[in-house]
């Protein structure tokens, strides 16, 4: 009798400490999927490339797990470039000059990933970088205009939210990557500030800001 009184009351124990991590860590319960991201972020791919994107889960105990084969991906502008259940993004070999589309993938309820994919035809053979005014006066705005040309078209294309600046005075100059104005400072008068733009490792010609 004394032994079965003790087995019950550690049968009893187990069951309570059981019962307690059950509701004080959520014991039994599998982690849910929390957010999503996606990479390689922003990236350019000239035609015939492709590019391979990856899926990351993260978890509500704070794991991760590769899900690049179980998420559903799509791209936005499929007459740019399209992308298979394997996250393997495919541009549309007919595209004339660049395009852009934007990469998603989903899971559930969980807020969707994205990022952008630019498409280029090949390489440009050159790229003409212009701006107005000219000259630009301090505390006003400067448009830029980068025009690539391509190998397999006469037609000068405009790339302009495409290119990376390269701005020889980012403190009176501000300008940003996928825009093609710029603000000057209030003090930039008499200054002068060189700009180039690249795409595909490709640089155009500078040009000369004087600013009155």
């Amino acid at each position: 009798m004394m032994w079965d009184f003790k087995r019950s009351l550690f049968f009893a124990a187990v069951l309570l400490t059981l019962a307690i991590g059950a509701g004080c860590t959520g014991f039994f319960v599998n982690p849910t999927l929390s957010s999503l991201s996606i990479g390689p972020q922003d990236q350019t791919i000239t035609v015939p490339n492709t590019l391979q994107m990856s899926a990351t889960g993260t978890y509500s105990d704070g794991s991760t797990k590769d899900l690049t084969g179980k998420v559903s991906w799509s791209s936005g502008t499929t007459s740019c470039a399209t992308i298979n259940s394997s996250g393997l993004v495919s541009p549309v070999k007919s595209i004339t000059g660049i395009c852009t589309t934007t990469i998603s993938a989903a899971s559930g309820t969980v807020t969707a990933a994205t990022t952008t994919v630019t498409v280029s035809e090949g390489t440009p053979l050159s790229i003409l970088l212009t701006f107005t005014p000219n000259p630009p006066l301090s505390n006003s705005t400067v448009t830029f205009t980068a025009m690539a040309t391509f190998p397999n078209s006469n037609t000068p294309q405009d790339i302009t939210t495409s290119v990376t600046w390269i701005n020889s005075d980012t403190t009176n100059l501000q300008l940003t990557n996928g825009s093609g104005t710029g603000t000057l400072s209030a003090g930039s008068s008499g200054l002068t500030i060189t700009v180039q733009a690249q795409f595909d490792n490709v640089l155009s010609n500078q040009v000369v800001l004087n600013v009155h």
